[in-house]
């Protein structure tokens, strides 16, 4: 259990830590900020009242930042995660 929330607290952190790089890249780096988006949203979809708008629907974004420090989160929990929780 212990080793699951450490790999998804490396792989949250990833995202983020590679979502701002990706924003901040500039110059000979903004490959880094480099994104592609997947959707699937339809208008068929939606629940709309008068007092609230339901919307059904996936959305995802991810640049080359993201990839790369996934990558490295993976392998550093695989280099510290037997290190970590030796009994």
């Amino acid at each position: 259990m212990k080793k699951t929330l450490y790999m998804l607290l490396l792989i949250i952190t990833a995202i983020v830590s590679g979502s701002l790089i990706g924003k901040a890249a500039k110059g000979s780096l903004k490959w880094l900020g480099y994104s592609k988006t997947f959707s699937f949203l339809r208008d068929g979809n939606i629940i709309d009242t008068e007092v609230f708008k339901l919307n059904f629907g996936f959305y995802i974004s991810i640049n080359i930042a993201q990839i790369l420090c996934i990558l490295v989160a993976i392998f550093v929990y695989y280099k510290s995660a037997s290190k970590l929780f030796t009994k």
